[in-house]
């Protein structure tokens, strides 16, 4: 028996699986990845526990280990504890980024329309671009007066409004498909 992926398997199954481990009808489980299993190295831990309790051991097919020998379980172990690293600095890099927007500062990427760096790159703040800032609040009148993202799109293409010269104004999320209900009184 397999336990394929997280995903695709539901707890239930993996709940058959351990009872038939436990019953003693399963020596071994193999899996294509451990992630596909289990990300979070507690929850692996004591998973392998209770295989090792009944005497079923653990395969990976593509991380070539078998915790029935002792190097198959260190290997695990240093897998599992780099995965949980990735995870939590993942995270911690997540939280300081929200929290130097909160503060206002530019953590980098593309210019939203409107704005410029600081002229001190020592600066993570954006300053704003008044030739920008004028086409931005006029984007934001049209909303108002389009009542919904089709329409505007539509009226932005029509005034051939630019975000630098040449540029059109664009924006992907535009095409998602919101109603053209209260089209725009302006187009």
């Amino acid at each position: 028996m397999m336990v394929a992926s997280e995903a695709a398997t539901p707890n239930a199954r993996l709940n058959r699986l351990l009872a038939e481990v436990d019953a003693g009808r399963i020596s071994m489980i193999v899996v294509y990845k451990i992630d596909r299993l289990t990300r979070s190295l507690a929850d692996f831990a004591k998973l392998v526990e209770r295989l090792d309790a009944t005497g079923c051991s653990f395969v990976s097919v593509k991380q070539a280990f078998n915790t029935s020998i002792s190097m198959g379980r260190l290997t695990l172990n240093v897998l599992l504890s780099f995965a949980q690293f990735e995870r939590e600095a993942g995270e911690r890099i997540g939280d300081k980024i929200a929290a130097s927007k909160k503060r206002g500062l530019w953590m980098g990427g593309t210019l939203p329309l409107g704005y410029d760096c600081h002229s001190d790159p020592r600066e993570q703040v954006l300053v704003v671009n008044e030739a920008e800032a004028s086409t931005v609040r006029q984007i934001f009148d049209l909303y108002e007066q389009c009542g919904n993202l089709s329409a505007l799109k539509d009226e932005v293409r029509h005034l051939d409004l630019r975000s630098s010269p040449g540029a059109a104004v664009t924006a992907a999320r535009w095409e998602i498909g919101h109603s053209t209900a209260g089209s725009c009184t302006t187009c």
